[in-house]
């Protein structure tokens, strides 16, 4: 296999070197050449060009090397070996994805080198070689991946005395996507070394999955501040009060939230988690909200995911024995909140948004459940229609002039045997309730999800489900009414 790939080289590196164009590119001024290179997307052809003569390699590899994907440890030492023999296209990566294959050797010794020296670098996927298997690595091996991949983000972040400024890594860096699972587990735990993900000096975008958030962050975030962080997602995540109050004292200007409690994996997997994480609103909403108001003052769109999400789970909520009262108003004092999204069931989070003063300026409410028409307890709408929408059913609801849009979206669990989508009788629900919230001027929007054996969080070559719209409110017609036509 080796060898058949040495020969395919050599005979591209021949025909690179016997290219024959077809109209006289080495005529032209090399501004002109790079901006044609530019617009070439083919790595093959990329790769071709940078081999016909020096004066066009040069040009070609910033475009080559923008973009790189590796998986295994024998690609991330051909990458290496790369910048070995010509360091200066180090400078030409900023775009890296290293989703780990689970059956092959990772070198993380050379993935380190590779973040060190990628100081263009702007966006970073990773992907632990386990995070989507259950065979998890023992501590030892978990211990020394861990150390080698956080290591080049605590120099980024370290102090000037520590660690030259000119030598800093990851300065660059503006999204950054982590999927990791921990040592004999699928869950990694947040710490005082690995916080420093969350402190890079331009990040703007950050998404972590199956991170344990407990209260041990609540002091290790002390005075550590993010003025960059603008967009933040936790998925899969196992999160307490007070971990949650902890991490979200870093952002200063945070603008979208996405707070997704473990609502997948502890289906799949029997590990035991902190009693004290999740079902945030359920438990304390005066807690969550307190957390969660350390960012009113600029969060633009929120979302909420909670157990009983995706419509098949409902029946293995956890229901816990000491919860406090639910509260009114939480977040009113949200000045710039447009969009609010709940996928699960939460009663608890619909009253904090609605009850008595919501939002002023709230645009776009959106909700996801197996059971989305259902009339909470103590809600005071006198029209049935309206007691049972989502959001609007929470008692004595405030609906602010800026809402327009209310979406629902239905489980594959919603079509009958003949492949209707929806029976009759939730047909005829969803005209008269979008009757009646169209009299209000808010528009309900009906969306179908269909049936997947993939869940959160969706990983490198895993297709993400795609939802379909099935009835528009704002025009009250069915958009697809069957399966099949």
């Amino acid at each position: 296999m080796r060898l058949k790939f040495r020969i395919m080289q050599a005979v591209d590196k021949f025909t690179a070197r016997n290219t024959q164009f077809q109209f006289p590119l080495l005529d032209l001024p090399n501004e002109l050449i790079a901006h044609i290179i530019e617009q070439v997307d083919n790595i093959r052809t990329l790769r071709r060009l940078a081999r016909t003569c020096r004066r066009v390699q040069h040009l070609a590899e910033p475009a080559l090397y923008r973009s790189i994907l590796v998986r295994t440890g024998p690609e991330t030492n051909d990458i290496r070996l790369a910048l070995d023999s010509r360091p200066e296209r180090a400078a030409g990566i900023h775009y890296l994805e290293i989703p780990c294959h689970a059956r092959y050797r990772q070198d993380f010794e050379a993935i380190a080198d590779l973040l060190d020296r990628a100081r263009n670098l702007k966006e970073l996927i990773f992907e632990s070689p386990q995070c989507n298997t259950s065979e998890f690595e023992d501590a030892e091996t978990w211990r020394e991946m861990a150390t080698q991949l956080f290591e080049p983000f605590q120099n980024a972040v370290a102090l000037e005395k520590e660690v030259d400024l000119a030598r800093k890594p990851l300065q660059k860096l503006r999204r950054l996507t982590l999927h990791c699972n921990g040592p004999d587990s699928p869950y990694w735990t947040l710490d005082s070394g690995s916080l420093a993900i969350f402190l890079l000096p331009n990040l703007q975008f950050l998404k972590v999955s199956c991170v344990n958030i407990l209260d041990r962050v609540l002091e290790d975030a002390k005075d550590k501040s993010s003025k960059t962080l603008k967009h933040l997602e936790l998925e899969e995540c196992n999160v307490s009060h007070r971990g949650l109050h902890g991490i979200l004292s870093v952002p200063q200007d945070l603008e979208v939230l996405y707070l997704g409690e473990n609502c997948h994996n502890i289906l799949q997997f029997a590990d035991d988690i902190d009693p004290g994480s999740n079902h945030l609103f359920t438990v304390n909403p005066q807690l969550t909200v307190d957390a969660l108001k350390q960012q009113s003052s600029t969060l633009t769109t929120f979302t909420y995911t909670t157990t009983e999400t995706y419509f098949q789970h409902r029946h293995l909520a956890r229901i816990r024995d000491a919860c406090s009262a639910p509260i009114d108003a939480g977040f009113t004092d949200f000045n710039k909140l447009t969009k609010v999204s709940l996928i699960g069931h939460c009663p608890n989070f619909e009253r904090a948004l609605m009850t008595s003063c919501s939002p002023p300026i709230l645009k776009t409410l959106e909700f996801k459940a197996l059971t989305p028409f259902r009339r909470e307890l103590g809600s005071t709408a006198e029209d049935h229609a309206i007691g049972i929408v989502p959001f609007l059913r929470a008692p004595s609801a405030s609906v602010p002039s800026t809402l327009k849009n209310i979406d629902i979206s239905f489980g594959s669990t919603a079509y009958d045997a003949d492949g209707n989508i929806l029976p009759s009788q939730t047909k005829n629900l969803i005209e008269v309730t979008s009757k009646a919230t169209r009299s209000m001027g808010v528009h309900l929007r009906f969306f179908f999800k269909p049936r997947s054996h993939y869940f959160p969080p969706y990983l490198y070559g895993e297709p993400t489900p795609v939802e379909t719209l099935v009835y528009d409110g704002s025009l009250l017609a069915w958009t697809i009414v069957h399966l099949w036509g």
